[in-house]
């Protein structure tokens, strides 16, 4: 049996043969080839009825045997903080203000032939009411003679060292019109961020997610300022055709700030990506709660109410919503703020909460939590930490519904991503050993033959150099300024 042959036979633009095809469709779960068009599954199934559909120009690939997959999402992962651990000093949030300053002084000793120092996750409480001297001053003991910049965890707010604030008070000297002195403003000035280095992170990454099987990645959060430098890469990437895995960046928001301000990135960030939506978009809000964690002021943390305005406010206008929530009172606040936005009639946005805390079913009747909410493990902590979205599967047939169709329901795109099913992207994985015979610690470590997005092989374990990748682009790069 085959799946979406159209009456009228078009050609395919690749056909995938040779191999064992696991579709996750549960009416058909294995077919012996796959033809795809634009970018699209075109029809799925039986070899003979498949190679039909080949014309002339159809690219056909020989899959060796091997097992073909839907392409794994990752839904927990932490990409642009990843890309920027070797170009600046990530801190914990539970860092005192003591333990920051030792952390940033060994930095600095370590990397002495840095132009600039950046630094990331530093406690807001720190730099609120002190007089800006003061907080200069106390960095300037550290460096003086190279500007330092700290960024706190939730992106908002900066502390600089005296020659960082001169640097910016020269640029906005020279300025024909006198700007509005920002806090993006300011990172712009100083631009502390090594970019070829990011550039080169972002790449070996991208390698690494190729190599587990990744066509699509997630971003639990991250500052806004982090955010639009990995965005601005990877757009680079898919400009010079080396994009390794679709992206779905999120806004970031850890404390209470003006929603007007939010929701003016969150718009910017979603009109940015029309272009490159299907490949690169940002339409989801973060947001972080945490009833464990003491704040000096309200301010420094989402309150109850600001949580359930921001949760409202997005189901508003469409945009998806991701929450982390920490501690019991917390979850349950997650919890009511989605209920009461779907309790106004917002149904279209898909609301994700991540937290580790035992419901009751009485609990979550109480809660009015439906099916349509998701619930997953946390996705804070070690951002390094490989294959999080699979820690509570029970073997590896469980592990793989979780990289596919739950992972596509969870982003809220399973009606394009998730399965081999016709009308949905060609997106897949596929591997020399089947999966399905290996057991959970084999499967982690099991590396991917190749990987598929939009009908075209973006990784070849046997052709590509991934080291080289870095290289290629910035030829690609340099050709295009040339031209």
């Amino acid at each position: 049996m085959v799946f979406g042959l159209f009456k009228k036979r078009e050609t395919a633009d690749v056909i995938l043969k040779g191999g064992n095809i696991y579709t996750l469709n549960p009416d058909a779960p294995w077919a012996e080839a796959v033809a795809c068009k634009d970018g699209r599954i075109m029809a799925v199934g039986e070899l003979k009825e498949i190679e039909s559909l080949a014309g002339n120009n159809t690219e056909v690939i020989d899959l060796e045997n091997g097992t073909l997959f839907p392409g794994f999402m990752d839904t927990c992962g932490h990409p642009v903080l990843q890309s920027f651990q070797n170009a600046c000093l990530i801190l914990d949030e539970d860092m005192s203000q003591e333990e920051v300053l030792a952390a940033l002084a060994a930095y600095i000793e370590a990397n002495p032939d840095n132009a600039a120092y950046f630094a990331y996750g530093f406690n807001a409480a720190f730099v609120r009411n002190k007089p800006k001297e003061e907080l200069q001053e106390v960095l300037d003991k550290i460096c003086a003679d190279k500007p330092i910049t700290l960024l706190d965890i939730s992106g908002f707010d900066g502390w600089f060292n005296t020659n960082a604030i001169d640097q910016v008070k020269a640029a906005v000297a020279e300025e024909e019109e006198p700007p509005i002195v920002t806090l993006p403003y300011v990172l712009h000035v100083l631009s502390p961020i090594d970019f070829d280095q990011v550039q080169a992170s972002v790449l070996n990454l991208a390698a690494e997610y190729c190599q587990k099987g990744y066509t699509t990645v997630f971003d639990c959060g991250a500052p806004d300022y982090l955010h639009t430098i990995y965005q601005e890469i990877i757009i680079e990437m898919l400009q010079e055709e080396m994009l390794k895995q679709r992206f779905c960046g999120s806004v970031l928001v850890t404390r209470n700030v003006s929603a007007d301000y939010v929701f003016k990135k969150l718009l910017q960030k979603r009109t940015s990506c029309v272009e490159t939506a299907e490949y690169i978009n940002c339409n989801v809000l973060k947001l972080m709660i945490d009833d464990t964690a003491i704040a000096e002021e309200d301010n420094l943390k989402i309150t109850p109410d600001a949580l359930k305005a921001f949760v409202a406010q997005a189901a508003d206008q469409g945009f998806d919503i991701h929450i982390d929530a920490t501690g019991k009172s917390a979850v349950l606040s997650a919890f009511e703020a989605a209920a009461l936005a779907r309790a106004a009639g917002n149904r279209k946005s898909h609301v994700t909460i991540a937290h580790d805390c035992a419901l009751s079913a009485e609990e979550k009747m109480e809660l009015h939590i439906d099916n349509e909410l998701c619930e997953i493990a946390p996705t804070l902590g070690d951002f390094n930490q490989k294959y999080r979205g699979i820690e509570s599967a029970e073997n590896v047939n469980d592990a793989i519904e979780k990289l596919t169709i739950d992972a596509a329901l969870q982003l809220g795109i399973s009606d394009d991503f998730g399965s081999v099913e016709v009308g949905k992207y060609a997106d897949f994985v596929l591997f020399e050993n089947n999966p399905l015979d290996c057991d959970l610690p084999t499967f982690r470590g099991l590396p991917a033959k190749m990987t598929v997005i939009g009908g075209e092989v973006v990784y070849n374990a046997k052709e590509d150099r991934p080291e080289d990748w870095n290289e290629i682009l910035k030829e690609r790069q340099q050709e295009h300024i040339i031209e």
